[in-house]
């Protein structure tokens, strides 16, 4: 047996200097003195830099910008004009807009419910008694009541929802309808019988509750959305010096809205020059990028990226110029960082430069005839703008859910048709639902007495939410065409005519009696359009909510097997 027995050790480390005159002090060690400054001539020779042009770096930058906000949002198709309200998300106010009248259309059977369970809940925080309570809650519940299935069950919207039947039932005579009830109180409306006390109490209520359900349901603006074209469109405007400027957006498909969404429009006139603008000192950083040559000889370059490496043809220029800029201009390029107020227009008025021999340049905009970069499109020419950079107050933290509603728009050249397919629309009860999953209330086909005689069919069965769109002229006269949402007429085996099923979502609007799609927006490989619920937070904290529209590239032709007068054989017997 023995005991281990541990020993520490300690190091100091100390610099030692060489005494001199001063005392012996780190001076001359940090000084760190050449004694042949051949060496350092030699090393520059290596590094080509006897042969460059310039051979300072800059080192000091004063640039000087000129902002102007973003004064208001203007929808397409002739919407109203509205200040650009500030903390609100573009994107909120491109999609969220609505129809006079749509919040009703476009809410659920949940939501309405819900809607009309929180106004219930907004009188439980005044100072009413529980028999009054009682009495408002029979009087709301007759006023607004949820809808009710009708008398004839195949006028029943909800006859292909069996979640949605199921909800209503359960929700019947518990919660009144949250639109119907904010229909009567901006009309007014208040229960019979109540005092003078019991009025203002029920009125400061559904002062509250107003304001909430317009904050939630209420669209902010009219509707960018252009139908015919299947995207949003919509444009800002600013007055940079004086003169009115708009940013057009003419294909928004949905998503984050950023600044080559859109074109600019000047006017027929160039903008005045910049009068001034705020000046600021900043100090230059290197801009660098993977695979770039290192600046000191001895240091191994990046080898994620092997710049050598890429096979690039005598013809493939765009490669070898690629390769050029990154071996041989990579380290001339520097970045300013600069802070912008978003919801603006801006525009570098002046900008100098100090490099490293003290020497001052003045920095213009790097532009050319059939030449720009960072610049947006003219929309009057289709050239390039002036140099202004919009930044928008875009949606910062944003979330996407599941689809509750997707179409495909696809072309079937064997049918000479399009179809919209609504693969999934919402349910009454706020969820998705896919509609090939519906019951089919149709009557199967009688077959023929005689096993050997032939079936005949007027038409060939299509799924019903198989939606046709029926090319017709877009003018008078005209050979362009257009795609109108049509509807396949349904027989029952005895030959009466079946009620038309119609399209249930919102995309198609069922409630619009004709809608036409441009015949250029559906191509072969076909359009997928889908309206997904969102929620995101503005630049001051507050979370907005709504349903946008996504629009993206479709998965080509489909086939509806539509035929008309078909004669179909006897299956052969076993």
């Amino acid at each position: 047996m023995f005991d281990v027995i541990s020993f520490n050790q300690y190091h100091r480390l100390e610099p030692v200097v060489r005494p001199s005159g001063t005392g012996g002090q780190l001076d001359e060690s940090l000084a760190a003195r050449v004694a042949d400054p051949l060496f350092m001539l030699a090393r520059q020779w290596q590094l080509a830099e006897f042969a460059g042009e310039d051979g300072g770096s800059p080192v000091w930058c004063e640039i000087a910008t000129e902002s102007t906000p973003l004064g208001a949002f203007r929808p397409a198709g002739g919407g109203a004009e509205i200040p650009l309200p500030k903390g609100v998300p573009l994107e909120f106010l491109a999609e969220a807009g609505g129809a006079p009248g749509e919040t009703a259309k476009a809410l659920p059977l949940r939501a309405l419910a819900r809607a009309g369970r929180r106004f219930l809940d907004t009188l439980r925080t005044q100072s009413l008694s529980d028999t009054v309570l009682e009495q408002i809650d029979a009087a709301v519940l007759a006023k607004a009541p949820l809808p009710r299935p009708p008398a004839q069950p195949e006028e029943d919207p909800l006859r292909r929802d069996p979640g949605g039947r199921a909800l209503r039932a359960v929700l019947a005579g518990r919660v009144p309808d949250g639109v119907a009830l904010a229909g009567h109180l901006d009309d007014g409306w208040r229960p019979p019988g109540l005092s003078g006390a019991q009025q203002t109490a029920f009125d400061k209520a559904a002062e509250l509750w107003l304001e909430w359900f317009t904050d939630r349901y209420g669209a902010p603006v009219t509707s960018s959305w252009a139908r015919e074209r299947l995207e949003h469109r919509f444009a800002v405007t600013a007055e940079p010096g004086g003169r009115a400027v708009t940013l057009t957006a003419p294909e928004f498909t949905g998503g984050a809205a950023d600044a080559y969404h859109f074109d600019l429009d000047t006017g027929t006139t160039p903008l005045p020059a910049p009068t001034g603008g705020t000046a600021k000192g900043v100090l230059p950083t290197r801009v660098t990028y993977p695979g770039m040559p290192a600046d000191r000889w001895w240091e191994f370059e990046d080898a994620r990226v092997n710049l050598p490496a890429v096979g690039a043809g005598v013809p493939d220029l765009a490669r070898l110029l690629v390769v050029e800029f990154a071996n041989i201009y990579g380290n001339d390029h520097w970045m300013i960082p600069l802070e912008l107020a978003t919801s603006a227009l801006h525009r570098i008025s002046g900008l100098t430069v100090v490099d490293t021999f003290e020497e001052t340049t003045v920095v213009g905009p790097a532009e050319h005839d059939a030449w720009s970069v960072f610049r947006l499109t003219n929309v009057r020419d289709g050239r390039a703008g002036p140099p202004l950079l919009p930044l928008l107050p875009t949606a910062s933290a944003r979330l996407e859910g599941t689809a509750v509603e997707e179409v495909l728009f696809a072309r079937d050249e064997m049918a000479n048709l399009g179809f919209a397919i609504e693969r999934v629309v919402q349910s009454a009860t706020g969820r998705p639902r896919v509609r090939a999953d519906e019951p089919s209330d149709a009557d199967p086909q009688v077959p023929p007495t005689d096993p050997a005689a032939l079936a005949y069919r007027l038409l060939t069965p299509v799924p019903a939410h198989w939606i046709p769109l029926v090319p017709v002229p877009l003018d008078a006269g005209s050979a362009a065409v257009c795609l109108r949402r049509g509807q396949i007429p349904r027989f029952a085996a005895n030959g009466t005519r079946l009620p038309q099923v119609k399209a249930a979502g919102r995309i198609l609007e069922p409630e619009v009696k004709r809608v036409s799609f441009r015949d250029e927006e559906i191509p072969r490989s076909g359009v997928t359009v889908t309206r997904v619920p969102v929620v995101a937070r503005g630049e001051d904290g507050r979370v907005f909510q709504w349903v946008g529209r996504r629009v993206r590239a479709g998965r080509g032709e489909a086939s509806s097997a539509l035929a008309f007068d078909g004669a179909v054989p006897p299956k052969e017997q076993r």
